[in-house]
């Protein structure tokens, strides 16, 4: 899927933020097909489905945007969400949206190009870890066990991690997708691992903060 063919919705309640997020999307290619500020406006927009990826703060002033998202991702698993964070101290929270199924994490502080990587990953079916926030989100995990992968575990949770998506694995690999996916579920059972997202940041933490 292309850039320009990805409408994007931004929830932000800090006006800078938001404004300066747009003028960086729009001038990679993405269209705004929405904005929002609190729960509620956020909760009308998202509800519609009219977007192809959204991207969501955290934090919304006072309110956490988490029940939102959980609730989203209830209705509808494959629901492409963006967390976007300025905290890598919330680690509960972030846990929290992992469990919930959320596919894509960044941090506001990382470069422009992770946030353009993790809606492209994200909105196509895959997974993005933003590398700022792979202990965070690893943390719970058993990292002594990557060595009890198999090199093709390993290699499918790095094509994860580099965020292509289970039919381009299998693609790539010349492997089944169901297959890929006993490969995931494989790993992620072996690390320890409660989801595919924390299994993909143990590997981007193993690789180190680019």
């Amino acid at each position: 899927m292309q850039a320009d063919q990805l409408e994007v919705v931004v929830v932000d309640d800090h006006l800078a933020v938001r404004r300066g997020i747009e003028l960086v999307l729009s001038g990679a290619g993405f269209r705004i097909a929405g904005v929002a500020a609190t729960l509620a406006e956020a909760s009308g927009l998202l509800e519609r489905r009219r977007f192809d990826v959204a991207l969501i703060d955290v934090q919304l002033g006072a309110e956490s945007a988490l029940g939102l998202v959980e609730q989203l991702l209830s209705d509808d698993p494959g629901t492409p969400i963006v967390l976007y964070t300025g905290y890598t101290e919330r680690e509960a929270a972030l846990h929290e949206a992992v469990r919930a199924g959320a596919r894509g994490f960044v941090l506001k502080s990382s470069p422009p190009s992770r946030l353009i990587s993790a809606l492209r990953s994200v909105a196509d079916g895959g997974t993005y870890v933003d590398p700022a926030l792979a202990a965070a989100l690893a943390d719970d995990g058993e990292p002594g066990r990557l060595a009890s992968l198999s090199d093709r575990e390993v290699e499918v949770l790095q094509l994860l991690a580099d965020g292509l998506n289970g039919q381009m694995i299998a693609e790539r690999l010349f492997l089944s997708p169901e297959t890929v996916r006993t490969h995931v579920r494989n790993a992620t059972a072996k690390l320890g691992a409660r989801t595919r997202v924390q299994a993909v940041a143990m590997i981007v933490r193993r690789r180190g903060v680019a």
